[in-house]
């Protein structure tokens, strides 16, 4: 019976001459993980892959630094000085015994797709392929240096991960191997030695870091997503501040600043994704100083937070959870002044609300109580 899991081999023995640093591509920051290391986490969330081979230089000194490490999932071996021989060295390691189909991918291929893995598993099975790859399209000009431009409707661009039968690729980069035939892929190997090989459409921004301004590139993609929740109770007055707009009402908020619910809500958010704990930490309520305090300030705080991450916000959704007021009377107020306290368009704002249908101490109108989702990307 074949396994519905499968190992990865991750090929990291190369120096990555042509991005040109003291430190190998591969371990290089993104954001607050390695290109690695956010590589492997990836392949960790798979709910196909069962066992991670890694493939390092002889004299690799970065890594034992990594976060994944001492994972019980992975292990670390020592690499070829060919990509094709560090793939091998993988194969025949007693790991891969159990295993009938194995995965390749580039560690310095960070922004890859694991329904695209899944959905390429499940079609060499399904297909009785022994290889499958994902491509993309060119859509610049192609040019020879021999021959100037070519068309470019005959080319296309091969990517990772690659799925194989585990005893094809063992052939085929054998047959390679054993002639000294060079092997930029395993797609190529088991396509020299003629077995049966297909592709499907892959992702455009499943880049591989080759040169340094490719961080830059692939750092666009990466985003953090952080979730905030408040509630207040009501007491009598004449309205209530949410999101920085008043809403005249019979109540107003109890609560040691404003008591601007939306407002504490998001910032928890933002906080929360960038992993900087929560507004308590910052604006305690025991502190005389934020009595009363406007939390438009403490959105700006949060603001110049994430901007000194290299951060900004994309898109925030925000649910408001009570009896009354009605909330959608005053929506378009609220999300101008969202707008301007966010310094984003109102088009990155949802806002929505609802009541808890008339259970508990929402439900009997003696409070009011905001969800906020925020979504970070960097600048």
């Amino acid at each position: 019976m074949t396994k519905k899991t499968i190992p990865v081999i991750v090929p990291a023995a190369g120096i990555g001459s042509r991005f040109k640093n003291d430190i190998p591509k591969q371990y290089f920051k993104l954001d607050a993980l390695t290109v690695i290391e956010t590589t492997i986490k990836e392949l960790l969330n798979s709910n196909i892959v069962e066992r991670i081979v890694i493939c390092v230089a002889d004299n690799d000194k970065f890594i034992e630094q990594q976060n994944f490490y001492d994972d019980p999932k992975i292990k670390i071996i020592k690499g070829g000085l060919t990509r094709a021989q560090s793939v091998f060295n993988a194969l025949n390691d007693p790991v891969m015994e159990d295993y009938d189909y194995v995965a390749i991918h580039d560690a310095a291929r960070p922004n890859f797709s694991n329904t695209d893995l899944s959905s390429m598993h499940d079609k060499l099975i399904n297909e009785k392929l022994d290889g499958i790859y994902p491509y993309i399209q060119l859509t610049d000009s192609l040019k020879s240096y021999q021959s100037g431009t070519v068309k470019k409707d005959e080319f296309y661009l091969a990517q990772t991960p690659q799925v194989c039968k585990k005893s094809s690729i063992h052939t085929a980069l054998k047959n390679c191997l054993n002639n000294n035939i060079e092997v930029p892929d395993e797609s190529f190997a088991l396509e020299h030695s003629q077995f049966l090989v297909d592709k499907v459409q892959g992702q455009r921004n499943n880049i591989k870091i080759t040169y340094k301004e490719d961080i830059d590139l692939i750092s666009k993609f990466l985003t953090r997503t952080g979730t905030g929740y408040d509630l207040h109770k009501y007491k009598d007055g004449k309205g209530i501040l949410l999101g920085g707009h008043l809403i005249p009402c019979e109540y107003s908020i109890v609560a040691h600043s404003d008591g601007d619910v939306l407002l504490h809500s998001l910032a928890d958010s933002i906080l929360g994704a960038s992993a900087l704990g929560d507004i308590g930490m910052f604006f305690s309520d025991t502190d005389l100083a934020n009595k009363g305090l406007d939390s438009s300030k403490i959105i700006d705080f949060c603001l110049l937070k994430i901007a000194d991450m290299g951060f900004e916000i994309f898109n925030v959704d925000i649910t408001v959870i009570c009896e009354s007021p009605k909330i959608n009377p005053h929506r378009n107020q609220i999300l101008k002044s969202l707008s301007k306290i966010l310094k984003i368009n109102a088009n990155k704002i949802g806002l929505k609300a609802t009541t808890s249908e008339k259970l508990g101490i929402i439900g009997n109108n003696q409070a009011i109580a905001v969800q906020t989702l925020t979504n970070l990307k960097k600048i």
